[in-house]
């Protein structure tokens, strides 16, 4: 069983479910796929965009009491997706942006043309204030195209890096399909989730891509980096 730790499930929120009935779909289709523990991760944007707390709350705790009903064994968290902007640390700090299950671990987001400088330092300012980056989807930064800016992150800034499902099961053109397998054999990704958004856009995915990472990279590596690394960081283990 899978642990989607970036998933924009809750309807009515931002650009992921559009109704509960697109919301009962991904649900499903996790569910296909053999997830049994998702994240939700709504995007938001600190200090710039009203993040709705009461609607995002009650559509969650409504899908909590439909999977009860349904009989459907499969665990929902909080969380967000952050936008990186200046008011982020403090925001964090005064309890004011949802983290990874309730937990240090903060997933933050860029603009795909951002300047690996402003990505650093962002990332930085994000540990400075206690909690633990987790940059999304990294494989979509057009200025992060080097082993060594991903291991400063990792090194400097304590930042653990998260991978797209899609990413892992489709191939790509030359360049950026060696850059995805590099990223992967030298350890450098630490979750593969699905970024799911409304069906039928982008799918979950994690039972495929689990399937690609255990041939490639062998069962424990798969297993890690779809399961074992988010039950971690819900339980606020040690990686």
């Amino acid at each position: 069983m899978f642990i989607d730790m970036h998933h924009h499930l809750i309807w009515g929120i931002d650009d992921g479910g559009r109704s509960f009935e697109s919301t009962e779909k991904m649900i499903r289709d996790a569910v296909a796929n053999e997830v049994d523990t998702i994240i939700t991760t709504p995007h938001i944007t600190p200090g710039q965009q009203p993040f709705p707390f009461d609607d995002y709350a009650a559509h969650l705790e409504e899908t909590r009491q439909w999977l009860a009903n349904e009989g459907i064994a499969l665990k929902l968290y909080t969380g967000a997706e952050i936008l990186y902007t200046s008011y982020t640390p403090r925001l964090l700090q005064e309890g004011k942006v949802p983290t990874l299950a309730d937990s240090q671990y903060v997933l933050v987001e860029f603009s795909p043309d951002d300047e690996f400088k402003y990505i650093q330092n962002a990332v930085g300012q994000i540990a400075s204030a206690g909690f633990i980056p987790v940059v999304a989807h990294v494989e979509r930064y057009d200025q992060v195209k080097k082993i060594s800016q991903v291991e400063k992150l990792r090194r400097e800034c304590n930042a653990l890096i998260q991978m797209n499902t899609s990413t892992v099961v489709h191939k790509h053109r030359f360049f950026k399909e060696r850059w995805v397998r590099r990223l992967l054999s030298e350890g450098m990704i630490d979750f593969v989730s699905s970024d799911s958004h409304d069906l039928p856009g982008r799918k979950n995915r994690m039972r495929p891509a689990f399937d690609r990472l255990k041939a490639d990279y062998g069962r424990e590596m798969a297993h890690d980096l779809t399961h074992g690394n988010a039950e971690r960081m819900i339980l606020s283990e040690d990686f």
